[in-house]
């Protein structure tokens, strides 16, 4: 076995004719404890969690086969709740073969909500989504960087957009934006590939804050081929060429 990263996520090679591919997340002071610094609903809480992982995997071109959730509270009634709201996220994700499991905090009494989950994936190696860009391949952000009370708590995520640019051959990578925002993320992927970005001279719709943190992947950047753009917003209409890698 052979084992490799690839941005956030931890694969590993030569299992069998398959590769795992592993994601986590953690959320923090959210929920509905006296010591939660943002108030809300526990679900929402694992919801939004269990989404920044599954995109990740989702992204690679691998299969989610298994959810983790570590739970750092009890399970009457904030685990039970937390338990419902990956549930939840599985469905809007249409996932139904997959295995959830965890644990909780039973031998101390919490004040805050904290929560990791953990995704692993299943793929042949050749049908992971990271492909080797070349000159002038295109960066097309979908989605625009949100956080914290600003998050859509009934969005859908990107799931259904994901599976669409997994069919096109011209899409070398996607890339889910999180905490750390768009610019991080473009600066990875331009070090990965060997390449510097360049930042398109089109004047944005709207303003977007490249260094703006973007929660639970409220946004994705997808790169592509220069000719295949109009494929990348043909399926999503509101997507924005923001640069290219030279």
């Amino acid at each position: 076995m052979k084992t490799w990263t690839r941005r956030d996520l931890t694969i590993i090679s030569d299992v069998g004719d398959k590769c795992l591919v592993i994601a986590c997340d953690s959320c923090g002071a959210v929920g509905e404890k006296v010591g939660d610094a943002l108030k809300l609903p526990a679900h929402y809480v694992s919801k939004f969690t269990a989404r920044v992982a599954l995109t990740e995997i989702m992204c690679s071109g691998a299969l989610p086969v298994t959810i983790i959730n570590g739970a750092a509270c009890e399970m009457e009634p904030t685990g039970e709740e937390l338990i419902l709201g990956i549930q939840e996220e599985l469905r809007n994700a249409d996932i139904t073969d997959i295995i959830l499991t965890g644990s909780t905090e039973e031998n101390f009494a919490t004040n805050m909500t904290a929560l990791a989950i953990t995704v692993i994936g299943i793929a042949s190696e050749n049908e992971l989504k990271f492909e080797q860009a070349t000159k002038g391949d295109k960066l097309i952000l979908l989605g625009i960087p949100s956080v914290g009370g600003e998050v859509d708590l009934e969005s859908a995520g990107f799931y259904a957009e994901i599976r669409q640019l997994l069919t096109l051959p011209e899409v070398r990578e996607i890339v889910p934006v999180g905490s750390k925002g768009i610019a991080y993320e473009i600066e990875n992927l331009a070090s990965i590939n060997n390449m510097i970005f360049s930042l398109s001279n089109a004047e944005y719709a709207i303003p977007i804050d490249l260094y703006k943190s973007a929660g639970p992947a409220t946004c994705l950047l997808v790169l592509c081929s220069a000719p295949s753009a109009h494929k990348v917003l043909g399926v999503y209409s509101r997507g924005i060429i923001i640069g290219e890698l030279q």
